[in-house]
């Protein structure tokens, strides 16, 4: 079963109803993340999670990117079901915001037929590929009542037809096809497909909707998002990540990338108190990507003229010690780590542990909570 209806991707509230388990399949370019969920008298209940490094079948670190035959990824993630004792096959699999594009576009507000009939002719602006060779979706977006209007550009429209903002989606055909071999190669007896960042979006935000950002450092690519009123309203991908980390202090110090990835977690940006050069390599490396958030920010706060409140910090590189301190210096905005596992029942024993992973499980928890209903 392919699933690719937008709204699927787009909110928290519109999943698919089933009282077995589900799993969510995070599959990133250094980690296979997953998580097992069931439904119980309404709550979402913890199976089971896990993860493991895709580094090695590429004969790298555990920490490096990697990009695997759909044969090794299906090597690992059957692994991984084994030692997490994954027993559902009921998937939800992560698409990566890099493979896809996700942008707010103005359109006439035609009604919904003649805009279905006008997407695929205007996406053809801003898809680099034909049309024919991606799956589309669209959503209109509903107005946000604060968001500042120019006056002059106000004036200029005066007597054209009303517009909408529509968020257009578009995942290339190939990305999916490889996608549904790995579902199929694995015996997913249901599988469907999210784009990541919606995921994350669905575990760890809450019913506020004033503008938010969600920043996810991966391994090789940081995304970042800003919501307002629980919708999508810019997204951006930067080819930097905590690889990139690790890389700086492998290069500064003359070690191997695993010496360096012990560094780099057992320090952090705190440092090594025998060695201040340490906390200020990571912190430069640190910089580079909190820099390209401030950007967006920055950007987005200027054209739009709202605050941004809050930012939400998910993925594996944001569990660096002191990077909450760090980042919310840079935004100069409230910044927190992300809590998905808030969402779900688990045993207490196991809570300060959840806490912990909670960053860095955001989109598998996000997976499999899309299809718990």
């Amino acid at each position: 079963m392919l699933n690719l209806e937008l709204p699927k991707f787009l909110t928290a509230l519109l999943p698919s109803k089933t009282t077995g388990g589900v799993v969510g399949i995070d599959i990133g370019s250094s980690f296979v993340k997953v998580v097992q969920l069931h439904k119980k008298s309404a709550k979402a209940v913890l199976d089971t999670y896990g993860e493991i490094a895709l580094g090695p079948l590429a004969n790298l670190e555990v920490g490096q990117a990697t990009n695997l035959p759909v044969d090794k990824i299906v090597e690992a993630i059957n692994d991984l079901f084994v030692e997490a004792k994954v027993t559902s096959r009921n998937m939800v699999f992560s698409l990566p915001l890099t493979a896809t594009l996700v942008t707010v576009i103005e359109m006439p507000d035609l009604g919904p037929e003649q805009l279905k009939e006008m997407i695929p002719l205007e996406a053809r602006k801003y898809i680099p590929t034909p049309v024919a060779e991606v799956t589309l979706s669209h959503w209109v977006i509903p107005s946000v009542a604060h968001t500042y209007i120019d006056p002059d550009k106000e004036e200029a429209q005066k007597g054209e037809k009303p517009k909408v903002e529509v968020l257009l989606v578009a995942i290339h055909n190939d990305v999916l096809a490889r996608y549904t071999e790995i579902a199929t190669k694995l015996g997913a007896t249901s599988a469907a497909f999210e784009i990541e960042i919606f995921s994350s979006i669905r575990s760890t935000m809450g019913r506020d909707g004033s503008p938010t950002m969600i920043v996810d450092i991966g391994s090789a690519t940081t995304k970042i998002v800003v919501i307002e009123e629980g919708v999508v309203r810019s997204s951006h991908a930067v080819n930097v990540g905590s690889q990139d980390i690790t890389l700086a202090l492998s290069r500064a110090r003359g070690i191997s990338m695993l010496e360096a990835e012990e560094m780099k977690r057992d320090f952090g940006l705190l440092g090594d108190p025998n060695d201040p050069s340490v906390a200020e390599i990571i912190r430069l490396a640190v910089e580079r990507i909190l820099g390209e958030a401030q950007r967006v920010l920055t950007n987005y706060q200027h054209s739009k003229r709202v605050n941004i409140t809050k930012v939400v910090l998910v993925g594996g590189g944001v569990l660096l010690k002191g990077i909450v301190d760090v980042a919310q210096v840079t935004l100069g905005t409230n910044v927190v780590l992300g809590v998905s596992f808030e969402k779900v029942e688990a045993p207490a024993v196991i809570a300060p542990l959840l806490k912990e992973a909670g960053p860095e499980f955001a989109t598998s928890v996000g997976l499999a909570l899309r299809n718990l209903g």
